[in-house]
């Protein structure tokens, strides 16, 4: 019997039906499975008696159209924006506006300039938003292991030649911008890195230790040496969340985090002092130590549904313009706006996680969940810091505080992500089910 794909019937078939699939990488996967759909046709009527060529012309005959298997398949598997994380994002965006300048008018009219930076910045982070997204987020995997190798070298770098701000280390000066190395830019990158990196199933078990100790034990090790304690631990949430995702077994997970939890462990240790600092500070709510969230409770309070208006002065509250961004907001707009606020975090956090749900591609999962992972922190911890729940953190909320550095990553990383969902229907593995519902 002569190839299928030799016959020009079958041919002209295949040329046809893609012509109406735009997405041309499905192409070749297209052409395969249709090639063996006329084979087995082929093959059953030759077993009734007819000639090979007659077979073969009466198998394209039975498969219909090929424009409207085409059409089909194009709606099936063509590019999809994800609206509703886009709407919420421009929302939130919108939200961070309208703070930096209720920020300016707070100690009067435009003398901080909070929200022409903040404009800025957001205009720059839409350009790289749209970039990301049509980039093809698979290309990035190949790079996984050189974008965590170059991110640990910056941050060694920031630790030695950064610039120092509150007594931290935190910013890598280029230029005229100041990028948070060692701090939620690092973690991103790091996590997204991880995520194309080879899984813990393939690791084993000595092989696996020294993996640990390079991509779970060094990271933690440069944040602590920037006595930062929420940085680690976001990280170190992210890294053993990425490691169960793709480990073997229990066992080996519990085998490979007992070197990456020893090392927290162990750095905690020697903070001890510092530690204890902030503990007592924590506990003395009605002292100097618990002044932030006293604070902090005292503004939601006073509140009430609607808030002290625009550009209201408070100045008890520290940082009103990164992690006290959201008590500030409630101050002014009252719980009403809290309340919607906080629907709307809920909101976005669990459309990610509905975006991570429906994906085949194992590589792009790991990726959505390591940016749930950092947002959910990031958004969460000071949401609840506004509320005068938990204490303070040096812990900027996304998309709604000043930013700038971190605004622009943040918004290329959620066109990463929509470009992830943008290719949920052109991953291969679902090609052959497509194609049985349409040709039964």
């Amino acid at each position: 019997m002569r190839y299928i794909e030799e016959y020009r019937t079958v041919q002209d078939f295949l040329d046809r039906l893609c012509k109406q699939v735009r997405a041309k990488p499905m192409h070749a996967e297209i052409r395969e499975e249709l090639l063996s759909h006329i084979e087995e046709r082929a093959e059953l009527l030759m077993l009734e008696g007819n000639a090979e060529e007659p077979a073969v012309l009466e198998a394209v005959r039975q498969m219909g159209e090929p424009e409207e298997i085409g059409r089909s398949l194009h709606m099936a598997h063509r590019p999809q924006l994800d609206w509703k994380l886009l709407v919420l994002i421009g929302m939130l965006s919108v939200i961070g506006l309208v703070g930096m300048l209720n920020v300016d008018y707070s100690d009067g009219p435009s003398k901080t300039g909070l929200f022409a930076h903040k404009a800025t910045f957001l205009g720059l982070g839409a350009i790289f938003l749209v970039l990301l997204y049509f980039l093809d987020y698979r290309k990035l995997k190949k790079h996984s292991g050189a974008l965590f190798f170059i991110t640990l070298c910056l941050m060694a770098y920031t630790l030695f030649q950064g610039v120092t701000i509150n007594g931290q280390t935190l910013y890598l000066s280029i230029g005229s911008f100041a990028i948070p190395m060692l701090g939620n830019v690092s973690i991103l990158l790091l996590l997204i890195a991880l995520a194309g990196m080879k899984p813990a199933s393939q690791w084993g078990l000595w092989k696996g230790m020294l993996i640990t100790l390079y991509r779970g034990v060094l990271p933690v090790v440069l944040y602590a040496l920037n006595d930062s304690m929420v940085h680690p631990v976001v990280y170190l949430l992210g890294f053993t969340g990425m490691t169960w995702a793709t480990s073997r077994n229990f066992r080996q997970f519990s085998l490979l985090m007992i070197v990456p939890f020893t090392s927290l462990a162990i750095v905690l240790v020697t903070k001890q002092q510092y530690l204890m600092w902030r503990l007592e500070r924590i506990m003395d709510r009605e002292g100097d130590g618990g002044y932030v969230m006293r604070a902090a409770s005292e503004a939601v309070s006073s509140a009430g549904w609607f808030g002290h208006g625009f550009g209201a002065p408070n100045p008890g509250i520290p940082y009103i313009y990164s992690e006290s961004v959201f008590t500030y907001l409630i101050y002014c707009f009252g719980w009403l706006f809290g309340i919607a606020l906080g629907i709307m975090v809920f909101l976005f956090l669990a459309r990610i996680w509905t975006i991570s749900s429906v994906l085949q591609d194992a590589y792009a999962k790991h990726i959505v969940m390591a940016v749930i992972i950092v947002f959910c922190m990031r958004m969460l911890i000071p949401l609840f810091m506004g509320l005068g729940i938990i204490p303070a953190f040096s812990l900027d909320p996304p998309f709604i505080s000043y930013g700038g550095t971190n605004q622009l990553i943040d918004l290329a990383v959620v066109g990463l992500i929509l470009s992830i969902y943008r290719r949920k229907n052109m991953i291969p593995s679902d090609l052959g089910n497509a194609l049985d519902t349409k040709l039964a």
